[in-house]
């Protein structure tokens, strides 16, 4: 299945393009624990907009594509809708138990359920990967600045943080022979309900991602990030079976 595992994935706009500076050496695991939940609280239910660049390598060669980006997540659930000019391309999403994947680029499109092994299949990892999820649970190192952490899954994580706004700048897992990365060029504001811009915590803005499978890159430029969802319809775009009824697809794998 061609694409699957391009996704999450997305941005400039009000970005924080101040320079950022990596942590203290004197900080301690601890509190890189509670600088991320703090940060990221607030992060439980987010609508996002933006634009996605994506390059894959496949049987058949080299491939490129390009796209407008809908982001949405709800707790540890996420739907993310790439179009172009108003022609829907991939629609991806999932939780920590499943992840679905429509494919609409081809003659055939393609619905593609629980698919293993890909780049963001595991939807917890790439939450963290973009900076909307603090680290998992394990044993936690910091060392002049860089964070590295071994999982309960035995997976190696490394992360550097910005010191004041402590959003990610890079970030690393490695799992078994597979390395999927997340390189944080700048950050922006994530829109709170009922709360000052000026009080408004940091997320990644413009996140260039790199996995070791199908030598796939993505670059993903959020326009805007923010917690107003009123008028989102989150129980539709989170739903497959909803959006299979609506897509249509030819094949389910």
């Amino acid at each position: 299945m061609r694409l699957f595992f391009l996704i999450i994935l997305i941005i400039s706009g009000c970005s924080q393009r101040s320079n950022p500076s990596s942590l203290e050496k004197d900080v301690t695991p601890e509190m890189v624990r509670v600088n991320q939940i703090e940060r990221t609280a607030s992060f439980d239910t987010l609508v996002g907009r933006g634009v996605v660049e994506f390059r894959w390598e496949d049987d058949d060669g080299k491939h490129k594509e390009q796209g407008d980006l809908d982001f949405w997540k709800h707790e540890d659930s996420i739907s993310l809708r790439i179009s172009k000019l108003g022609e829907l391309l991939i629609w991806f999403g999932g939780d920590k138990n499943e992840n679905w994947f429509f494919d609409m680029l081809g003659d055939e499109t393609t619905l593609t359920m629980n698919s293993e092994g890909a780049m963001f299949s595991d939807i917890t990892t790439a939450l963290v990967l973009l900076g909307l999820s603090p680290l998992p649970n394990g044993e936690m190192n910091v060392s002049a600045g860089v964070v590295t952490l071994v999982d309960e899954e035995g997976r190696v994580w490394t992360a550097t943080f910005d010191k004041v706004t402590h959003r990610p700048l890079q970030m690393s897992v490695v799992d078994g022979e597979h390395i999927s990365s997340a390189l944080h060029r700048s950050g922006i504001n994530v829109e709170i309900e009922n709360l000052h811009a000026l009080n408004w915590p940091v997320s990644g803005g413009l996140i260039d991602f790199k996995d070791s499978r199908g030598s796939t890159e993505v670059k993903i430029s959020f326009s805007s990030l923010s917690t107003v969802v009123a008028e989102e319809p989150m129980d539709r775009v989170l739903n497959v079976s909803y959006l299979q009824s609506a897509l249509k697809p030819s094949r389910i794998e």
